[in-house]
């Protein structure tokens, strides 16, 4: 809609100062291209018949795409407009994204319905313009924030760029659900790991932004001390156990127990065998539940 046609001194009149601000801040990026930043509400989905231009046949089309409601007016983003480039993550992810921070840029303006449209790509490349104008450094810190959360992985953006993280990638830890500690909205810090910029390609890591849990280890849990844990996970026969925060030790069983007889969640005791200061790894054996 072009805002020319409309008067909008007549239709802004009665508008509370928090209702202007909104829509002043909509007009500016509509007119700029500028950036804004909200937080998704949800996604909704339409299915409306489109005619096929080919057969001139009416077919059943989807519509997907994300809400942001920064006070009263709804802005819905576009599946199509969500991503660097069309197809770039699978629809399903916009399903956990409620909650997250994203930015936008204002492309279309319903203003007798309080409703707009907006884009994410045109943020995403402005944000990743900025970002370029110093060649990102191994080794730098930055903030990222996070997009949505599964059990195994997780989407977060920073500086234009979407990454998709491992949970290798965010904890030293074993974490059998990242959604148990990790949540859409939230920024972390993170590491640069490397920059490609022939294939424009950034890979970051938020685990390696902390001081790795071994380090001194083996002072606070000397070989043969007894801890009380809790099982975390399993993997090929060994149980991880949480010692602390973001440090677990790979523990077996005692030959009179059975794997089936412990489950994640487990509070164990187990007893510190031997250091591996080459894979910075803790081993032990659990003794017993507690």
């Amino acid at each position: 809609m072009d805002l020319r046609n409309l008067n909008l001194a007549e239709l802004d009149k009665n508008l509370s100062e928090e209702e202007r601000r909104e829509w002043n801040s909509i007009y500016a990026s509509y007119r700029a291209g500028s950036l804004l930043t909200g937080t998704v509400s949800g996604m909704e989905t339409r299915t409306v018949d489109v005619k096929n231009e080919e057969t001139g046949e009416y077919e059943e089309k989807i519509f997907r795409y994300l809400v942001v409601i920064d006070y009263r007016v709804k802005v819905i983003i576009p599946q199509d407009e969500m991503w660097y480039e069309k197809g770039d993550i699978p629809y399903h992810v916009m399903r956990s994204m409620g909650g997250a921070k994203i930015d936008y840029v204002i492309t279309d303006i319903d203003r007798e319905g309080d409703f707009c449209i907006a884009s994410r790509s045109q943020a995403l490349r402005i944000r990743r313009h900025s970002f370029l104008k110093l060649t990102p450094r191994v080794g730098k810190r930055i903030k990222c924030d996070i997009l949505a959360v599964g059990q195994w992985h997780l989407l977060c953006t920073v500086g234009g760029f979407d990454i998709t993280l491992a949970a290798r990638d965010v904890s030293y830890a074993a974490i059998p659900d990242l959604r148990e500690k990790y949540h859409a909205g939230e920024s972390k810090e993170a590491l640069i790991r490397y920059y490609e910029p022939e294939n424009m390609r950034l890979g970051i890591s938020i685990k390696r932004a902390q001081p790795h849990p071994f380090d001194g280890a083996d002072l606070r849990h000397p070989i043969e001390s007894r801890r009380a844990s809790v099982i975390m996970g399993k993997f090929a026969g060994g149980v991880y156990c949480k010692l602390e925060e973001e440090l677990d030790c790979l523990c077996g069983y005692s030959a009179e127990q059975c794997d089936a007889d412990f489950h994640i969640g487990d509070k164990v005791i187990i007893v510190i065998t031997k250091y591996s200061y080459e894979r910075r790894l803790i081993y032990g054996k659990i003794l017993a539940r507690w």
